[in-house]
């Protein structure tokens, strides 16, 4: 009902990556578009890979399929038993499934014992099984008996599913909880208020359950202080006693057994954790992956029999623990960051760095390796987090600290050769701005050395060239800086672009929540006048929808060009010229693809294909053949939910000419990982009259940033309409009700 008024306005498709499709035209798209779905949806059930199981047990879509990501309270959704044993019944086969295929092909890389505790865990009832395994999908803590509602049957006892697990030692129970603030955050509100009235804790005012665990714990400060630590101890051990009388029991995986089965899932998939955003769900993300496969949602591009186990990135057990360390590591950094702990992250720094720094420079075998493989390496998961690091010591005034770690990882060419653009330009800006003596002609020595590296590119190259020019040209500078290349032109290292084209928009601000960062903006309908709310991307494809006649509109940034582009080679993206780029069943393109290596191979085909692109029908060929044949493909290239039809996609296709499309593809594969910064945010086009432009939203006092300017100054030159779209606010009509009519941005 929220949704049905701003339809005049808005078609807003569900996607990954939140893309909003504006349709204003009154052709017959959609009804070529449902048949288009139709026949994809037929021709996907054909082409699914699966095993026996998949093809003869039908699993029921549920609940708690649709938040199988979110696992910290699936456990407690209520579900249809029947539909439950399926689901369960569904992990339960694919992770034995993994297993065995782990020990078949990997068995390699784990010791006796851990090898002994993988059979162990096959002896297991299916229902201690099951278990296990939705625990591994939920987050490492304590877990109370009462929230552990995995039935695998209605006659289950579960308490005898989990003792077996105890038993092996795959789950700790109560007797080994030790921890108080683990153990009194189990407890529920009443509880707590209960536990600490026991303990003569309870705050008169009615404080959260928060505010009770910090006074418990104060308690035991407080005797320490007064008696000694020895009083402490025995007042905390009285606390435990009567919170595990309370608890009755209660279970927990690990770290040791978290890290093994985490290790497992690492030497199965090791390339599709790459791409995972939260690795504190243990790789088990993608058994939901799996799920949708099965389902018909999504489609693998490669076969079993392509893989090579030959090309494995670990080659004994300690690599593989080293790698998963290092992955752990991270995961700890990226909460720190999170929570911006300067002084958490400072420590983090040095208790790692010399250490790090020793393997680093020690390592020699990493530098044979291709530089896909590299990544797979915890050298390089160290490196990484270096680079992150000189972020932190900035931030932290230890400028010193931190130009010395940039130029330590710019002389460790081996690693961060895609990052290498951003540490010059972090370390030109320190000493720009924060090194006293001869700081301004350090940082134009540093550029200078930068603009020579290879691996700077674009936006970065930009970002340096302007710092340098704005330095150099100082009133200050003059007769004292030494910069003569920034003038010469046979140096060949400056490069100057022009600022792209600006329209002015104004809309009526409602409000403007800067810490949220969200404004919303009105718009009025035109057929029955009353007003609608918006983002300012949408109040822009309205502008462009009402104002200059395109019929839709995207706002995805990036994520359009990739589509269109991709899907002209997806074909030869999937290609194979050496079995080492296929080590992965989870992989959603070749290893080499985000390296310049990945054109090179590839050039001749790739080349061949771009002088094919040569007219609409040529390119309409080639979108409609590629589509057919691998739509609702993992890709990381095409969106399969930008355009909700393939009609809909080659109409956008025939807006932009066989040059443009030829340009555009070739700048795509020579600069590869590098173009993906700074893309216009809205894509509008018209069909009908075949025009289409690529827009950049900004608010009036919002700056470009280089990125931004070095691809609308590549669209210019491609001849492709592109501008800037400045927003600016006329006011805010506070007397206006809002209606239920909101959009909703899913």
């Amino acid at each position: 009902m929220q949704q049905s008024r701003l339809d005049k306005f808005f078609t807003i498709k569900k996607s990954a990556t939140s893309s909003k499709l504006v349709n204003n035209s009154n052709n017959n798209d959609d009804d070529d578009g449902s048949n288009d779905s139709t026949t994809s949806s037929q021709q996907t059930k054909k082409r699914l890979s699966t095993t026996e199981y998949e093809n003869n047990k039908k699993l029921k879509r549920t609940k708690s399929d649709s938040q199988i990501i979110n696992n910290e309270d699936s456990s407690q959704i209520t579900e249809n038993p029947e539909t439950n044993f399926s689901l369960n019944q569904f992990y339960l086969d694919k992770f034995l499934s993994i297993l065995s295929s782990l020990l078949k092909y990997y068995q390699h890389l784990f010791d006796e014992n851990e090898l002994i505790l993988f059979d162990k865990f096959q002896t297991l009832s299916a229902s201690s099984q099951i278990i296990f395994v939705r625990l591994l999908m939920r987050r490492c803590k304590w877990l109370r008996r009462s929230t552990i509602n995995y039935e695998i049957s209605n006659i289950t006892n579960d308490k005898d599913s989990l003792t077996p697990l105890v038993d092996i030692g795959l789950l700790q129970d109560i007797s080994l909880l030790d921890d108080l603030d683990a153990g009194l955050r189990l407890l529920t509100s009443d509880e707590m208020r209960d536990f600490s009235k026991r303990f003569h804790c309870q705050s008169k005012a009615n404080k959260s359950k928060k505010t009770s665990i910090e006074n418990l714990k104060n308690l035991t400060n407080q005797y320490k202080s007064m008696f000694g630590s020895t009083t402490a101890t025995n007042r905390n051990h009285l606390l435990l006693k009567e919170l595990k009388r309370i608890l009755t029991n209660c279970y927990k995986i690990s770290e040791d057994i978290r890290g093994l089965f985490f290790r497992m899932m690492l030497a199965y998939h090791p390339v599709a954790l790459l791409a995972m955003d939260d690795l504190d769900q243990n790789a088990f993300t993608l058994l939901y992956k799996t799920f949708q496969i099965i389902r018909g949602d999504l489609r693998l591009p490669w076969n079993e029999d392509q893989i090579s186990r030959e090309h494995l990135p670990f080659k004994t057990p300690e690599q593989l623990k080293l790698y998963q360390q290092a992955i752990d590591l991270e995961a700890e950094y990226n909460q720190l960051e999170e929570s911006k702990n300067t002084d958490e992250l400072i420590k983090f720094y040095e208790t790692y760095n010399k250490q790090w720094r020793a393997t680093i420079d020690s390592s020699t075998e990493n530098e044979q390796l291709p530089g896909y493989f590299r990544r797979l390496s915890p050298d390089y998961v160290r490196a990484r987090i270096l680079s992150y690091l000189t972020e932190v010591l900035q931030r932290a005034r230890r400028y010193d600290e931190s130009i010395e770690l940039i130029q330590y990882l710019l002389n460790r060419a081996t690693y961060n050769r895609h990052r290498r653009g951003k540490l010059w330009n972090r370390l030109a800006l320190i000493q720009e701005n924060y090194i006293k003596i001869n700081g301004h002609q350090q940082c134009l020595n540093t550029i200078y050395e930068a603009l020579q590296d290879p691996h700077v590119k674009l936006g970065d190259r930009l970002a340096l060239c302007e710092r340098a020019r704005k330095l150099y040209s100082r009133p200050k500078s003059k007769g004292i800086l030494q910069a003569e290349w920034i003038t010469n032109e046979e140096e060949n290292l400056m490069w100057t672009i022009s600022m792209p084209k600006e329209v002015e928009v104004t809309g009526c601000l409602l409000a403007n929540d800067a810490r949220m960062g969200k404004v919303t903006y009105t718009i009025q309908d035109p057929n029955d006048g009353s007003i609608q709310f918006c983002t300012v991307e949408q109040l822009a494809i309205n502008h462009y929808r009402t104002k200059e006649d395109y019929t839709y509109g995207i706002h995805s940034e990036g994520a359009v060009m990739r589509t269109l582009i991709g899907l002209l080679f997806l074909d030869l993206i999937y290609t194979l010229p050496t079995p080492d780029l296929l080590i992965d069943i989870f992989q959603t393109e070749p290893l080499d693809f985000h390296t310049d290596a990945f054109y090179k191979s590839r050039q001749n085909q790739i080349d061949e294909r771009i002088s094919q692109l040569n007219s609409e029908e040529n390119i309409q060929e080639i979108a409609e053949k590629n589509w057919n044949m691998y739509n609702l493909t993992m890709s990381s290239v095409v969106n399969w939910e930008l355009f909700p039809t393939k009609s809909t996609l080659l109409s956008a296709l025939k807006c932009l000419t066989s040059e443009q499309i030829q340009s555009i593809s070739t700048y795509t594969f020579v600069h590869n990982r590098a173009i993906w910064k700074g893309f216009p945010d809205l894509f509008v086009w018209n069909p009908i009259i075949k025009k289409c432009k690529f827009v950049e939203v900004k608010s009036h006092n919002d700056r470009l940033s280089y990125h931004q300017i070095v691809w609308l100054d590549t669209l210019v030159k491609f001849k492709i309409d592109c501008e800037v779209c400045k927003v600016s606010a006329i006011g805010s009509k506070k007397s206006l009700q809002r209606t239920p009519s909101t959009i909703e941005l899913d």
